[in-house]
């Protein structure tokens, strides 16, 4: 786990601007060219949350798929009891439960549209940066894990005053994004990329975890911790 405040002091970077930290972190996770011919992807996710003593909560099991062709379509499927199916097609979000399909209101379509961003966000990242209208900001240097690290603010111009807040954290010799840091609300998490999938041309996340930060910047406890497997691509037709 991060061995580092992360409330950061190390000198700012003159060197590179974020624009070309991404594109070099774009080449290390498998070239944003290669990623525009992904016509399909998917694979399994498992999710345990932890209380503050640090006994197990909960565990869930999805599968997500999502296709990129030409209009985004995706699934999800969360193998609890009863086995429930999140669709997004055309445009239209939908749950079916033990076959049932379950009539949504507004409030409950908005929530399974949350659910498909969020989950579309984690896997497409750092693609998803360069593709969307991200603002990037450079922030300072840092060391995480006796490793030098790039820091880069996000927002967005459609941002509001409760609008999550993400920075990113980037190997200096890898480029590959090495954590992340949110503020959701009065919370703020970081999440630490502890393995990475190398199976597709793609470098993945394999597993994860998410601890809540003090005010300090330091650990408060861990959070969640989460397991991808299983990634398959399918490519564009040429």
């Amino acid at each position: 786990m991060v061995a580092v405040s992360l409330l950061f002091s190390c000198q700012k970077t003159q060197q590179l601007t974020a624009t070309q930290i991404l594109s070099k972190s774009l080449d290390a996770h498998g070239g944003i060219s290669t990623w525009k011919q992904v016509d399909s992807i998917s694979f399994h996710k498992k999710t345990t949350l932890f209380t503050r003593e640090g006994v197990k909560e909960k565990e869930t099991n999805q599968y997500q798929a999502f296709s990129l062709g030409d209009r985004f379509n995706g699934q999800i499927l969360s193998y609890e009891d009863p086995l429930t199916i999140y669709s997004f097609k055309d445009g239209e979000y939908t749950i079916m439960k033990d076959d049932s399909l379950i009539t949504l209101n507004d409030i409950e379509k908005q929530s399974v549209k949350t659910l498909f961003s969020a989950a579309y966000y984690v896997v497409s990242q750092p693609f998803h940066l360069k593709q969307s209208n991200a603002l990037l900001i450079l922030e300072k240097d840092t060391v995480i894990n006796d490793r030098k690290t790039y820091v880069i603010d996000i927002s967005y111009p459609s941002d509001s005053f409760n609008s999550d807040q993400w920075t990113y954290f980037f190997d200096a010799e890898t480029f590959l994004i090495t954590s992340c840091r949110v503020k959701h609300n009065t919370r703020v998490s970081f999440i630490e990329n502890l393995v990475y999938d190398t199976y597709t041309p793609f470098v993945f996340n394999a597993e994860r975890e998410s601890v809540f930060l003090k005010k300090d910047g330091t650990k408060d406890y861990l959070r969640a911790s989460y397991n991808y497997s299983d990634y398959r691509i399918v490519f564009k037709e040429e």
